[in-house]
């Protein structure tokens, strides 16, 4: 196995019996790990549970440990700092937090459970229910209410991308209000796949606060339902720019300013349309920007092609450059375990060589704080970030 926590489909996992729920790995040495079997899954097969002991009494003793690892996660929330500065966070971060195939998302009073293997589908009600309890006694002092059966949201994360379905049968979707660092945003659960925010985001959000301090003016690429815009904003930033092909998530960004009553809106913009075609017309108006974020879907298409980020970027990081004021800041990320980092900073670096741009790379952003990840396990370690500063004096 090598640290690694998943099984992939080869010759040695297609021998797995279909009904078995667990299979313990073996050498011709020795057992050396317990696997939680997946057989429906296309690719992943089977996730790891544990790689010591005694694996038949780790068996017999799976749901005590599930109840320990549970509270574990949440344990580990409380004790940190930042829980204090937003009411959304991961309480669980899959196998991170040694608990495979589950992600488990606190959204004020709300709670979002994503599962992302069938092995589940057995231990649900068991898993519920015991997550309730660790929440409502280990976070009862970081939370108004205790949480119930009815604030359970439940969501299968497969091709089907089908939205969450509450516990509460009568109840089909809900709009929460959550708040990170004194701003304000609307989520949505039960309607869409997504519910309108990266929580995952949320850590670099608090890291750039300073940067973004010290501009007058933001241009947020990709921007999804505007986080990183509406955070600008608060920040007092004079001109912020959204750029997203998606109408309906730029009406959604709207409608997050519109929670903030201390956000002027004169000073924004949306722009509807591609990346590309938003740099190309504000360089046609020589409007330039101290900050640009750029952060694309690993993969995308706007109907007539289909695009990687890592590859666009040659194309991109040109036109971020042209947009940046003469010593703006930008920062850009790709969102794809099939990415390292070394592999994402040598093409960025390529490409300030090969166009001749006059851009640094000063830091270097990762998941952090409610999304950790294990050294080893890239596709637990998806999303990455760099920023980089036009004609920087401190090289």
């Amino acid at each position: 196995i090598k640290g690694h926590p998943w099984i992939t489909l080869d010759q040695y996992s297609e021998k797995f019996h279909p009904k078995d729920k667990f299979i313990v790995a073996s050498n011709r040495r020795k057992p050396f790990a317990l696997l939680l079997h997946d057989p429906t899954h296309l690719n992943v097969k089977a996730r790891v549970w544990s790689t010591g002991g005694n694996f038949q009494n780790q068996i017999k003793s799976f749901k005590n440990d599930l109840i320990t690892r549970i509270r574990q996660a949440v344990k580990r929330r409380t004790e940190s700092t930042y829980i204090k500065d937003r009411n959304h966070f991961y309480l669980v971060f899959a196998e991170a937090d040694n608990i495979p195939g589950v992600l488990v998302h606190y959204l004020n009073g709300k709670i979002l459970i994503q599962f992302y293997m069938t092995f589940w589908d057995q231990y649900r009600e068991f898993f519920i229910q015991n997550l309730i309890k660790a929440v409502n006694e280990v976070m009862k002092k970081d939370i108004e209410d205790e949480i119930d059966y009815e604030n359970i949201w439940i969501q299968e994360r497969s091709a089907l991308k089908e939205p969450a379905k509450c516990s509460d049968p009568n109840t089909s979707f809900r709009n929460i209000e959550i708040e990170e660092f004194g701003v304000k945003y609307k989520v949505t659960i039960g309607k869409y796949y997504d519910h309108g925010i990266y929580t995952d985001m949320s850590s670099i959000r608090s890291r750039i606060e300073n940067d973004l301090k010290g501009a007058k003016s933001l241009l947020n690429l990709f921007c999804y339902t505007g986080a990183f815009s509406v955070q600008a904003l608060h920040l007092g930033l004079e001109k912020v720019n959204s750029v997203d092909l998606s109408g309906p998530y730029l009406e959604w960004l709207e409608k997050n300013i519109e929670l903030n009553p201390s956000i002027d809106k004169s000073k924004h913009t949306s722009m509807e349309m591609s990346a590309k075609d938003a740099l190309k017309k504000l360089k046609g108006t020589d409007e330039k920007f101290d900050f640009v974020i750029c952060d694309p879907p690993s993969s995308s298409s706007d109907g007539n092609k289909r695009t990687n980020a890592l590859a666009e970027y040659k194309e991109l990081l040109p036109m971020i450059d042209n947009a940046l004021t003469d010593h703006g800041k930008a920062i850009v990320f790709i969102n794809t375990h099939t990415c390292t980092m070394k592999k994402f900073e040598d093409k960025i670096r390529q490409t300030i060589t090969q166009k001749k741009l006059p851009l640094i790379i000063k830091n270097k952003y990762y998941l952090s704080q409610d999304c950790p990840y294990k050294k080893g396990f890239p596709e637990g370690n998806y999303l990455k970030g760099l920023l980089l500063i036009k004609n920087d004096s401190s090289k």
